[in-house]
């Protein structure tokens, strides 16, 4: 591990640049800590971090501390691996100085109360904005107590946290989740020196496996624990509202703007919205791997109404949503990318939610929305035949789904279901009757 080529000590002033209105410049030297190091993580996130080059990079694992041991072993370094319709390219990423279990907070107060520290990056999961106020199993939590750190540290120079999870103002979502573990005096500091920033992260990521350690171990000689593969597309959109340092993600393609959220929209509605509609329509069709879903003539009816309904929201050129809908088929069709539907269906009670709920809202309800009903009601028959054959669900709410899928009446465990989406009232009875009839109506395998 390398040590900082030059660390300001605590308390130091902020760069001129913080200081001033509008956005500061990006620097070419600062640390990065990153929150909920996992496979997307690193293939997006700290991919362009290297290539911005000059900052140190401390990460911290979701849970279990194996990923942080593996890394520590390996000096930081992974091989990524881009798998194209045709041939791969492998390259290691010696990005990572300093890798801890999420459970070292002292680690995280130490590093976040070092002016050095300039900006926090995230990915925790829809589900780890929701996670609540204990450090012990939230990581939002544990940012408001190292944020604590840095305010009793006495450091004004501005640090910025960075969502790069799949929620629309993702910013925003942070900043409450954040806001609601810090105690009052943190809340009272928190503005004048806290940046909290939304972006937009695509790039697909499937689950590695023997093949891809053999694979790095062959083309560059890394005996590697924890490769990562994905995809040769790649998009980072970032809102331009720093005023302290950050990496020149701009030398990796990373778009910075003012004006995240059509971004957001387009990405949630048009790729996830069909990624979570394949994941469990294409399972319930007798698929495995999104390129078999999207193949799959009934199954890519539904993708194309979805899409249809997506891209009444959003208001963009039709010339641009057809370039991305087009870019999106062939991104599913890659064969050799492989992303396996069961990795895309977990956490669904949480990304519907955000995927599919507000396209029926802005269709004017579910009998304007039939694409956006087919992926809850593939949702509600795949967990229901899930549950009942004896396996778990990888849902936050796995305990409720397993006692609504129990209900013998059809109406009575579709209404259940519904309502842990947060569906109530007049709107959920409507949605139940179209999710209920619907699910009669699903591609089966």
């Amino acid at each position: 591990m390398t040590e900082p080529a030059s660390t300001a000590p605590t308390g130091a002033a902020a760069p001129e640049a913080a200081g001033s209105a509008g956005a500061a410049a990006p620097e070419a030297f600062g640390r990065l800590v990153h929150l909920g190091i996992g496979n997307f993580a690193r293939a997006h996130t700290l991919v362009a971090t290297q290539q911005a080059g000059g900052w140190e990079v401390a990460v911290f694992t979701g849970r279990s501390p194996a990923m942080a041991e593996a890394l520590n072993s390996q000096s930081g370094k992974y091989g990524l691996v881009v798998r194209g319709p045709e041939r791969d390219e492998v390259e290691i990423i010696d990005v990572i100085d300093e890798a801890f279990a999420a459970s070292d907070v002292e680690a995280l107060d130490r590093l976040i109360a070092d002016p050095f520290t300039a900006v926090v990056t995230l990915t925790i999961t829809e589900k780890g904005y929701s996670a609540g106020n204990d450090p012990a199993t939230s990581a939002t939590a544990r940012l408001a107590g190292a944020l604590r750190a840095r305010r009793e540290a006495g450091v004004t120079e501005p640090i910025a946290l960075v969502s790069c999870d799949n929620l629309s103002g993702n910013g925003a979502v942070l900043k409450k989740a954040v806001l609601d573990a810090a105690d009052e005096e943190t809340r009272a500091w928190f503005d004048d020196h806290v940046d909290v920033i939304s972006t937009m992260v695509d790039r697909i990521t499937p689950s590695a496996s023997e093949e891809e350690k053999d694979l790095v171990l062959r083309e560059t000689g890394l005996a590697d624990q924890v490769p990562v593969v994905t995809e040769p597309f790649t998009e980072w959109v970032v809102q331009d509202a720093f005023r302290g340092r950050r990496p020149e993600w701009e030398k990796a393609g990373v778009q910075l703007t003012d004006d995240v959220e059509l971004h957001e929209l387009r990405k949630l509605r048009l790729l996830n919205g069909s990624h979570s509609l394949m994941a469990y329509a294409g399972q319930l069709a007798g698929c495995e791997r999104v390129d078999e879903a999207i193949a799959h003539r009934e199954v890519r009816a539904l993708v194309e109404t979805l899409w249809s309904e997506a891209r009444s929201t959003l208001p963009l050129p039709e010339d641009e949503l057809d370039a991305y809908t087009t870019a999106l088929e062939e991104r599913f069709r890659n064969p050799r990318l492989a992303d396996a539907l069961i990795r895309i269906a977990a956490d669904g009670s949480e990304k519907l939610q955000v995927r599919a709920l507000p396209v029926i809202a802005e269709r004017g309800g579910p009998d304007k929305a039939p694409g956006a009903v087919a992926a809850i009601a593939a949702w509600t028959l795949w967990v229901t035949e899930r549950s009942r054959d004896g396996h778990e669900v990888a849902d936050p709410r796995a305990e409720d789904i397993a006692q609504a899928a129990a209900l013998e009446d059809d109406t009575a465990r579709v209404t259940a279901l519904v309502a842990l989406l947060g569906v109530e009232g007049e709107t959920a009875d409507e949605l139940v009757a179209k999710v209920a009839a619907e699910e009669k109506r699903l591609p089966r395998g």
